[in-house]
């Protein structure tokens, strides 16, 4: 059997973005994680680390030309200017270097969901909330093969492996960052979740 084509993630060195690379690792696949400043974590897994800043587009771009065998890309940017533009220079990046697969992990709160988000939350990061939809909005009108995952809070939890993705914005919840990776690598040998938003979290025992 084939080996799949490398993945190329955004937002690596930390979070959920270790988390996928961990995973898909464990798998047996290639990973080139982009990082700011070294990694020892990502080394150890055998990443490929390529530097690049996406408040650079020119950077991002170097990224993804350095990158051009990937088969996938996975965006869990987050924090400053990475929410809006940071991702929505990723979007073009990859777009114009012919890679076709993205997935993106926004937020509930963004989008659609925002409808269903508390007030408390709304006062606590809705300008964040607006920056990813802005992002989503972006990736939806790209014409990429994306899918858009909405996870509720995210745990430093072990898996547990009851959270799953569904359709229905008005979820609410917390859903571990390993169960979280899990979601995100399945979408890749999924076709059918192209073009579908998701919300991602853990219904609870």
């Amino acid at each position: 059997m084939n080996s799949p084509a490398p993945l190329l993630i955004f937002g690596a060195s930390r979070g959920t973005g270790l988390e996928v690379a961990r995973l898909a690792r464990r798998k047996g696949q290639s990973v080139y994680g982009v990082i700011r400043s070294q990694s020892a974590a990502l080394e150890q897994l055998g990443v490929k680390t390529l530097s690049g800043n996406v408040d650079d587009a020119a950077q991002v771009a170097d990224v993804c030309l350095q990158a051009r065998d990937a088969g996938a890309v996975v965006s869990t940017l987050g924090g400053g200017t990475s929410d809006g533009d940071g991702t929505m220079r990723v979007i073009d990046a990859v777009r114009a270097g012919g890679i076709r697969r993205f997935i993106l992990v926004s937020s509930l709160g963004a989008g659609d969901s925002r409808a269903y988000a508390s007030q408390r939350l709304l006062d606590a990061i809705g300008p964040i909330l607006e920056e990813k939809t802005r992002a989503e909005n972006h990736l939806a009108a790209s014409g990429l093969d994306f899918t858009i995952i909405r996870p509720g809070q995210l745990l430093d939890a072990p898996a547990n492996h009851r959270a799953s993705l569904r359709e229905d914005p008005s979820l609410h919840g917390g859903i571990p960052r390993a169960d979280l990776a899990a979601l995100i690598l399945e979408c890749l040998d999924q076709p059918e979740t192209i073009g579908r938003t998701f919300t991602a979290v853990d219904p609870g025992p």
